[in-house]
């Protein structure tokens, strides 16, 4: 008797929510490693950029095999080769595999996420694209909050009271590609809905440029509006210990604050079906960076745990909010044919925003003599987006449409 396969998409939530909780916890174990073999600040910056800057160069070629009707393989190949990236840093002898292995894992990881956001909108009715992203990115949410301290808990274990360069890596990154490799399974066993090919000779003259994907009307509104909201979630991560440390609160203080932040991220997106048959979607894509652009402007004019507290749930929740709609905005303007590279444009956007933003936000710290300024630049990019969300999502669809080759299967219009 053979046994039913599972349906596709809570496959590929479930495949989002392990391949998240590995990146988060990968990353940090892979810095404390590069630490332990003797690399310094510089080092980290290195084995960090390896990172972002190898998905960068093919991000626009992903997208394209994506279109070609290649998602389900991009999945799978971007999955077995996370497992063999964070298993190689977990036994790398030297900083030369460590960047090897790091720019492997940006790279199975810009796979896999290509694919899993651009088989949405090829596979679902139009109706439930919306929430279907926002139930994907509630996967990366849940995810993320799960990595960090299944890799801290393996690592204080095998490390107590360890200084950071004396971390033994190797126990947490193994547990990590273990968890890794756990995802592999729940790509192979679900139904693709269609699989249809196109090969490179017929995509040829439907393939748009760079150039011609940012030049779609309402395509850079919709992928400012992402950059602002993830380089505001890093430049939260990275600089409110450092306000804290300014304030005098402490480090519980602050890590209640980015919790609170996270965990209301966490509940706007599982409360975003409810949402959107109660407001319309311009109405959360504004609200998305208005209502947290405010917040992050006032949050330095204030010491009060219990405001500070206040801003980083309003922040969150509409950030919450700000990921998966962009996504879902990003389709909506796109080519039909060009969707995967259209996401994959909106994706390398936001790591040149991640790599670009920190370092210019240390840059204005240090000419102003105070972090708070980091904070204010980044509300008035929130609200700045806020204003061309507002001016350039009026003539929105109320969804997604869907490539004509690839209809929905009966079985997913019953779901």
């Amino acid at each position: 008797m053979t046994l039913p396969r599972p349906p596709w998409f809570p496959c590929l939530v479930l495949v989002t929510l392990l391949s998240h909780a590995v990146l988060s916890g990968a990353r940090t174990l892979i810095s404390y490693r590069t630490l332990s073999l003797g690399g310094d600040a510089l080092a980290v910056g290195l084995v960090t950029g390896a990172f972002a800057v190898l998905p960068l160069v093919v991000a626009l070629q992903i997208g394209r095999a994506v279109d070609r009707g290649r998602g389900v393989l991009a999945i799978r190949l971007g999955l077995i080769l996370s497992v063999a990236a964070v298993a190689v840093a977990a036994v790398s002898p030297g900083l030369a595999v460590l960047v090897v292995a790091s720019a492997a894992l940006g790279l199975g990881q810009m796979l896999h996420t290509v694919a899993c956001q651009s088989l949405i909108p090829l596979w679902s009715p139009p109706e439930k694209v919306d929430s279907r992203f926002g139930q994907l990115t509630l996967g990366v949410s849940a995810g993320q909050l799960l990595g960090f301290p299944v890799a801290g808990f393996v690592a204080t274990l095998t490390n107590p009271g360890g200084a950071a360069e004396q971390v033994a890596t190797t126990p947490a990154l193994l547990v990590m590609a273990g968890m890794a490799a756990l995802a592999v399974p729940f790509a192979f066993c679900f139904v693709p809905v269609s699989r249809a090919r196109v090969s490179r000779t017929e995509a040829v003259g439907s393939q748009q440029s760079t150039r011609a994907i940012l030049g779609t009307r309402g395509m850079k509104p919709a992928m400012y509006s992402s950059f602002t909201v993830l380089t505001g979630m890093d430049l939260v991560m990275a600089y409110l210990p450092v306000l804290g440390q300014e304030m005098g609160l402490s480090v519980g203080t602050v890590t209640l604050l980015l919790t609170a932040r996270s965990v209301t991220s966490v509940v706007s997106r599982a409360a975003m079906p409810v949402l959107l048959r109660r407001v319309p979607r311009r109405g959360l894509l504004v609200s998305a960076t208005l209502a947290s652009g405010v917040p992050m402007v006032l949050l330095p004019l204030t010491d009060d745990v219990v405001l500070l507290t206040v801003a980083m749930l309003v922040v969150g929740f509409f950030w919450g909010l700000g990921q998966p709609l962009t996504m879902s905005w990003v389709t909506l303007v796109a080519d039909a044919r060009n969707r995967a590279a259209a996401l994959s444009v909106r994706l390398a956007g936001n790591r040149i925003g991640q790599v670009v933003v920190p370092l210019a936000a240390g840059g204005l710290a240090g000419l102003t003599g105070g972090v708070g300024a980091v904070f204010h630049a980044s509300g008035v990019l929130l609200l700045s987006s806020a204003v061309c969300t507002f001016l350039s999502a009026r003539h929105l669809p109320d969804h997604p449409g869907r490539t004509p080759a690839t209809p929905v299967a009966a079985h997913d219009r019953a779901t």
